[in-house]
């Protein structure tokens, strides 16, 4: 992979994703809940939770991941995807800092973790949603725009 920076400046701005990225939602919700379903965060089991753990797991079987670190602006490689996985408790106790931040080069994406059991796809075309929507159709979760 090319230089760390150089990487890291093809997909963000100081800590801010490029504004040439589209967003796909990714949420074990089929839709947003609105004001009136809000409780039904409350209800998200660990099991459901994990559909993400296991969607970045299935992905990394076929893409290389890099991690995000927005501080020193660098991306590490995945080489242990467990080890890189956080663990039920350890997601419920983040804050907006410590969220997941992926790159996934081979499709020009970055996927990131965010509130209310929801991670953003940002791409720049379809190839990324249509090369990741088997793994996220598998694992039970869904997928939509805004």
């Amino acid at each position: 992979m090319k230089n760390n920076k150089v990487v890291y400046s093809k997909y963000f701005n100081d800590w801010e994703i490029k504004p040439d990225f589209n967003k796909e939602f990714i949420c074990i919700f089929d839709g947003w809940l609105g004001e009136e379903n809000l409780h039904k965060l409350d209800d998200v089991t660990e099991e459901q939770w994990g559909k993400f753990n296991q969607l970045i797991q299935l992905i990394s079987y076929k893409f290389e991941l890099y991690t995000v670190n927005c501080e020193d602006e660098s991306i590490n490689k995945i080489v242990n995807i467990n080890e890189a996985l956080s663990t039920y408790d350890e997601s419920m106790e983040k804050d907006s800092s410590q969220f997941t931040r992926l790159i996934i080069p081979e499709l020009d994406c970055i996927l990131t973790e965010e509130w209310d059991y929801t991670y953003i796809l940002w791409h720049r075309g379809n190839e990324a949603i249509d090369a990741l929507k088997p793994f996220i159709t598998k694992t039970g979760l869904y997928h939509f725009q805004n």
